[in-house]
């Protein structure tokens, strides 16, 4: 593990180490990566091997419990998913983007640290018992079908992947597991859904959620098998099927244990569930209550607003067609209530990906600038932040400032805290 900081006034920088020094074990142990680094330095002696211009220095530490030294690493090499899902929306990518967006990743260590949704296709023994030993829990788990053929279809694989093995050695062990099955219609519906969803709920309580997302199919599917959109009448049948489940598990374990994605009730034309439905929001980064939780925290946001601003400020909002109903329903309405500020919402097509295409994360920045190039902005315009990378960057490689300069109007990132557009303004 390469050195690439050192903290001023750190245990790192007492013990004379540099930047590109390797950390190689701790305490005999090879530090892998981050997550081995942060389960070993927890101890407070320890003996530390390090690699300095080609020479192993010793180094011997009395610390504090938790007390870390300081350092930072090289980040991680992520592991490389080998499996052919046709729905991998990798491979939905129109060709010339940066190299970054066709890696699909199956890394059991990005499901720790960031949520990420793996597999476990490619984990071993060694993996399983790392992640025992580490307590790298929760993980975020893609099943979408138990049955045998089924799985084999949706993962592109020709092994028994020994699923359940893996789910029985994990949950045994006290980790905690979020599933997730992408709904793909006439493949891993109906009997396969109740199957799935039945095999599952045998490793509870330690599996704690089961959520059902819509297949997301864009316009760049040349050379991929053929699967059919989830329509809005397919959606509100799901809903029915989906909430008899989850009542059902309701009544049993008090939990709903089975949560359908926001994007499903709004294809359906019906009304965001209450907070309740969705338990401890296990899977809200996956748009399974997101819209639920925005509305809630939105409420409490709106007794920080101002009654009046001393000028008058006109702003622009963008969005996604998904999210269009509730933000003209709800969010802008309300900011139009403060006196001196006028609100106005834009809603984004996505012509890049397909018009089936309806989130705010994939927003592309040639999609904003064609939509609002000749629209009267106001003072600012305020992007939804999970479009960017970094909060600069978009999918297609334009950046904020090159949209900023296009559209010749000042552009943020928003987040769901909307009290930030009178930050400088009231």
């Amino acid at each position: 593990m390469k050195i690439t900081e050192i903290q001023p006034d750190s245990l790192g920088e007492e013990l004379g180490l540099k930047i590109g020094d390797d950390l190689v074990r701790i305490n005999g142990e090879p530090v892998r990566d981050g997550i081995d680094y942060r389960y070993l330095i927890a101890e407070e002696d320890l003996e530390m091997e390090v690699l300095k211009d080609g020479q192993t220095v010793i180094y011997e530490i009395e610390k504090d419990f938790d007390e870390h030294l300081g350092l930072e690493f090289e980040e991680i090499k992520i592991r490389y998913c080998g499996n052919d899902c046709p729905f991998c929306f990798v491979d939905q990518n129109p060709e010339g983007m940066r190299s970054a967006l066709y890696f699909r990743d199956e890394d059991f260590r990005l499901s720790f640290l960031s949520g990420h949704y793996v597999t476990l296709t490619n984990l071993s023994k060694r993996d399983m018992d790392r992640i025992v030993r580490q307590r790298l829990s929760p993980l975020f788990v893609s099943v979408h079908a138990t049955d045998p053929q089924v799985r084999k279809f949706m993962f592109g694989i020709k092994h028994d992947d020994r699923l359940f093995h893996k789910l029985d050695f994990l949950t045994k062990h006290g980790i905690e597991i979020h599933t997730q099955i992408v709904l793909c219609p006439e493949v891993n519906d109906g009997p396969v859904l109740k199957k799935t969803i039945w095999d599952l709920a045998n490793y509870q309580p330690n599996l704690k959620s089961v959520s059902i997302v819509p297949v997301g199919l864009t316009k760049h599917r040349q050379g991929l098998k053929k699967l059919k959109p989830v329509t809005g009448d397919y959606a509100a049948r799901l809903l029915e099927i989906a909430d008899s489940y989850a009542s059902e598990f309701r009544s049993k374990t008090g939990e709903y244990f089975v949560y359908s994605a926001d994007e499903f009730y709004i294809m359906a034309g019906e009304p965001i569930p209450q907070a309740e439905r969705y338990d401890g929001f296990y899977q809200k980064e996956n748009g399974v209550g997101m819209v639920r939780y925005l509305l809630d925290d939105f409420e409490k946001q709106t007794k920080r607003f101002p009654k009046k601003l001393n000028q008058r400020f006109k702003v622009t909002l963008v969005t996604a067609t998904l999210a269009s109903g509730f933000m003209d329903a709800t969010i802008v309405p309300a900011l139009n209530g403060v006196q001196n500020l006028e609100a106005r919402l834009e809603v984004v097509g996505n012509d890049f990906y397909g018009s089936s295409i309806r989130i705010t994360g994939l927003l592309t920045g040639q999609d904003i600038y064609r939509h609002l190039k000749d629209v009267d902005l106001g003072d600012k315009v305020y992007l939804p932040a999970n479009c960017l990378k970094d909060g600069a960057l978009f999918l297609d490689d334009w950046t904020v400032d090159q949209l900023s300069s296009g559209l010749g109007c000042p552009i943020e990132s928003l987040d769901d805290d909307f009290s930030a557009i009178f930050d400088n303004v009231v």
